[in-house]
């Protein structure tokens, strides 16, 4: 029979069902107000069966861990106002109040506009939609960013950013504009489906990982939400966090021996991201064949796919004039000018970006160009890393922990890696961190100052800015390599004693070990 339900499993699934009524209910409410008002209705309604599937051991927190429930339940209702308020945003632009930073910069930014502009160019059949003149931001700098022309309704007054993407992703967008969706749905909903795919992949990744670190992977979800990295995410549109879940996800998968879908979700990141190819060197180190073959599969379909629909000329543009672009760095090259410069250069966490940091700190030319072959020595490190961590038997923490730094490290060799989104996934490894925590007080204390610093400052004055930003990144940078190279370490006795155990006939009824702890 059904035990009782505790208090706190009501609070918990409570509370969750309230923060996805705050992403989704403003949303909902754009055209009518009874939508958002059914969407929050429906939210609410699955307290209950939440509720009923929460571990049990959530039951008596209180009277065991008083400061600790305090603080989740703030860290909760935190969460609520942020999603609620990002929320408010994302339906109206104008409602500034609601962005993660109500600054000009960041509220008229939205990364999903060159998406949708770049799909929009495809439609209209533009031979190289990549070409730089497109786009405003590649315009001389001036006082005012040039208007372009576009048959998108609500598009126009966000176009700035270039297209940077393979042409595969256009598909997505191409869907979108094909249901006549002005830019303002598209902005919202897409706001939705990312916020709500984030929870979904948190909460698998907690019930995959399961026991004590699938409890606090779960209970760690609303910091991560209200944390300003996160939020810029979703603020932007930006694709980033959701091609690096594909490839966990896909990883994960391939561990369950499902390659197919294995290879289906890591051909999606990879189709739009350079970054989760360090996994195809996980794959071949440990000879993963299949894995391997149904990634390739994968990505030719959804080459093909794009061709049928978007055909041959941003394929050739791509190849013929986009990557070369990408890899001399012309194609970011609008972060080096404008009245933002400083702030650009200093936000960008890409180990290539080191030296134009110096050279804006009055660095002398020779340190420059010593720090210019960093980038090379950073990928033959990060091969070798992920070649020497490939093999031998991990804890699914560790294992996650493996996956997430490498993805992490290689997002950060990019030519541009704006700390805005790109630490948003650090962030997760913290969290990853913290299942080992097991309590104890220090480990806690320096987790919370990583978090610190992960998410960083605000703006500061330009050379102190410049100055905080590289030690961050060396900070980011030292932190993934050793959560990394420590899971390579784990011992195969544990493993070999669950096995044992588990031959073993049965002769009491010990307290088993909770799966991932």
């Amino acid at each position: 029979m059904a035990g009782r339900i505790g208090w706190e499993r009501w609070v918990v699934s409570g509370l969750g069902a309230a923060t996805i009524a705050a992403i989704v209910g403003p949303v909902a409410a754009r055209e009518q107000a009874w939508a958002g008002g059914l969407a929050v209705a429906i939210a609410l309604s699955t307290t209950p069966w939440a509720a009923r599937h929460l571990p049990a051991s959530l039951d008596g927190a209180w009277r065991r861990r008083r400061v600790v429930s305090i603080l989740w339940a703030l860290s909760a209702l935190l969460a609520i106002a942020q999603m609620g308020r990002l929320s408010a945003f994302m339906a109206d632009s104008s409602r500034t109040w609601g962005a993660t930073v109500p600054e000009p910069l960041s509220t008229n930014h939205a990364c999903l506009s060159a998406y949708v502009y770049a799909a929009d160019l495809s439609r209209r059949g533009v031979e190289n939609l990549y070409d730089a003149r497109w786009y405003p931001l590649f315009d001389p700098p001036g006082p005012t960013c040039r208007l372009v022309a576009t048959p998108v309704r609500g598009l126009q007054a966000w176009i700035s950013d270039p297209y940077e993407y393979p042409p595969p992703f256009l598909l997505l967008p191409r869907a979108a504009l094909a249901l006549g969706a002005s830019f303002d749905d598209i902005r919202a909903w897409w706001f939705v489906i990312q916020a709500l795919a984030l929870i979904a992949a948190g909460l698998g990744l907690a019930l995959w990982l399961g026991g004590a670190a699938g409890a606090t992977i779960g209970l760690l979800l609303p910091a991560v939400l209200a944390s300003l990295e996160t939020m810029f995410t979703l603020q932007f549109g930006q694709f980033h966090a959701a091609a690096l879940g594909l490839a966990l996800g896909a990883m994960i998968a391939f561990r369950e021996r499902r390659q197919a879908l294995g290879g289906a979700l890591l051909a999606a990141a990879l189709v739009v991201k350079l970054s989760p190819a360090i996994l195809l060197v996980l794959l071949a180190t440990r000879r993963e064949w299949r894995a391997l073959a149904w990634t390739a599969l994968a990505s030719a379909v959804y080459s093909l796919a794009a061709l049928v629909v978007l055909g041959l000329a941003p394929l050739t543009a791509f190849f013929g004039y986009q990557i070369p672009r990408l890899v001399s760095g012309e194609a970011f090259h609008f972060t080096h000018s404008g009245r933002h410069e400083i702030f650009l250069v200093s936000r960008n966490f890409s180990v290539a970006g080191l030296g134009a940091k110096l050279a804006l700190l009055g660095a002398p030319p020779t340190a420059i160009a010593a720090v210019a072959i960093l980038p090379a020595l950073f990928t033959i490190a990060l091969g070798a890393l992920a070649i020497a961590v490939a093999r031998g038997a991990r804890s699914r923490v560790e294992e996650v922990l493996v996956w997430l730094g490498l993805l992490d490290l290689a997002a950060l060799r990019s030519p541009v890696a704006p700390s805005a989104y790109v630490l948003a996934p650090v962030l997760w490894l913290l969290v990853l961190l913290a299942t080992k925590a097991r309590g104890r007080r220090t480990a806690i204390a320096a987790l919370a100052t990583a978090w610190v610093i992960v998410v960083g400052p605000p703006p500061l004055p330009d050379r102190v800015d410049l100055l905080v930003s590289i030690a961050s990144q060396t900070f980011v940078v030292a932190l993934c390599f050793v959560t990394v190279w420590a899971a390579r370490r784990t011992s195969l006795a544990p493993f070999a004693a669950c096995a044992e155990t588990a031959a073993a006939p049965p002769v009491s009824s010990p307290a088993r070990p909770e799966p991932g702890s």
